[in-house]
């Protein structure tokens, strides 16, 4: 069982929601980075998500971006990533959404030492 803490920095007036969703697969979390638009226009957004690991020898970081579109109502896989984990280390994780350079939705979790 995974347990973390999550944070909704932002959700921009509630019409865009940035989630990640974890599962852990023995030595793997697996990490699915979502949108869900619920505003009634079409967005055309970027998303960056980084993942930073703290273990006993230093931190190491991982980070993806991109841009999608989002008609009213659709909700968007925006990444999956697989992340090896240990037993010693923890993790943050944060997804953030942009509109050219204005955030607009993000999520963010806390891995603790598993």
């Amino acid at each position: 069982m995974i347990m973390y803490n999550a944070s909704n920095i932002t959700q921009k007036e509630s019409q865009y929601v940035a989630n990640m969703h974890t599962q852990r697969n023995n030595d793997l979390l697996l990490v699915s980075n979502n949108f869900k638009n619920k505003s009634s226009q079409t967005v055309c957004f970027t998303y960056k998500f980084k993942c930073i690991r703290v273990s006993a020898s230093g931190k190491s970081a991982n980070s993806q971006s991109g841009s999608f579109v989002a008609a009213s109502g659709q909700a968007i896989a925006l990444s999956k990533t697989s992340l090896s984990i240990r037993p010693s280390d923890s993790y943050s994780l944060l997804l953030e959404i942009y509109s050219e350079n204005q955030l607009m939705a993000s999520h963010s979790l806390t891995v603790p030492q598993l």
